[in-house]
């Protein structure tokens, strides 16, 4: 199979990631759910960005990277917070400065009529709630390798590192965009990070989305992400179940 074919096929999929993990309800009360559906959200957003910036009409490979990265970040929060829900979550949302009770809730919203514009640095934190190389060491060999080979790539354009600029530019020189596989593996491996938050968001809301379903998307991932390796056709997909 064409390597632009799998590339449509890459997109197809992302398409029906979408329909499984969108239009979930913002639920009330326990701070999980709610937190899960915003990590939801992100990625959704993350994930269409990516296919936007790599397609063939706009040819952003280095920002769909950077994007990608950002949903590594996701998906490494969420999941090391899901290991330990009841400690971890409450240090997650106190180090952002999220209220919890109502007594903290009302003192914020005191402080934000007593100074409407407080400096950045009064309200943002300095540093991230935990290192994300310790989280993915936490989280098992799988996420640690992943941290060593893509993230650790991606972070060069993202802080305008030097060593990607030799492709950039050879890219200009030659008037040569990124190949259809390159945009396509971008795309898998932001697929197979979005994946990660949507199997937590099946687990959280077993009505909502199937998790039976997720990990057929998974599996479609990962014969995708195989068959670009190996320039081997990838199964066809599962027919749709039945209504």
């Amino acid at each position: 199979m064409a390597t632009q074919d799998i590339w449509q096929r890459t997109v197809d999929l992302s398409n029906r990631v979408f329909a499984v993990t969108s239009d979930i309800d913002l639920p009330h009360g326990d701070p999980w759910p709610t937190v899960v559906t915003l990590f939801l959200a992100q990625a959704n957003e993350r994930l269409h960005s990516v296919k936007v910036l790599s397609d063939s009409d706009n040819d952003h490979w280095d920002s769909a990277v950077i994007l990608t990265r950002s949903l590594f970040e996701l998906a490494v929060n969420l999941a090391y917070i899901e290991k330990d829900a009841n400690g971890r979550l409450t240090q997650y949302l106190r180090h952002g400065g999220i209220p919890l009770t109502h007594e903290e809730a009302e003192q914020l919203q005191q402080e934000i009529e007593q100074n409407p514009q407080p400096a950045v640095l009064g309200i943002v934190p300095a540093r991230a709630w935990k290192k994300l190389q310790k989280m993915c060491k936490d989280l098992g060999d799988g996420w640690v390798r992943e941290y060593e080979m893509f993230y650790r790539y991606s972070s060069v354009p993202t802080h305008a590192g030097a060593f990607t600029l030799g492709k950039t530019l050879i890219q200009l020189l030659q008037q040569s965009p990124p190949t259809a596989q390159q945009r396509a593996m971008v795309l898998i491996t932001a697929l197979a990070l979005h994946l990660r938050v949507g199997e937590i968001g099946a687990k959280t809301f077993p009505r909502e989305i199937n998790l039976e379903n997720v990990k057929t998307l998974r599996k479609e991932r990962q014969d995708l992400g195989q068959s670009l390796s190996t320039h081997q056709p990838p199964p066809p997909p599962p027919p749709p179940p039945p209504s």
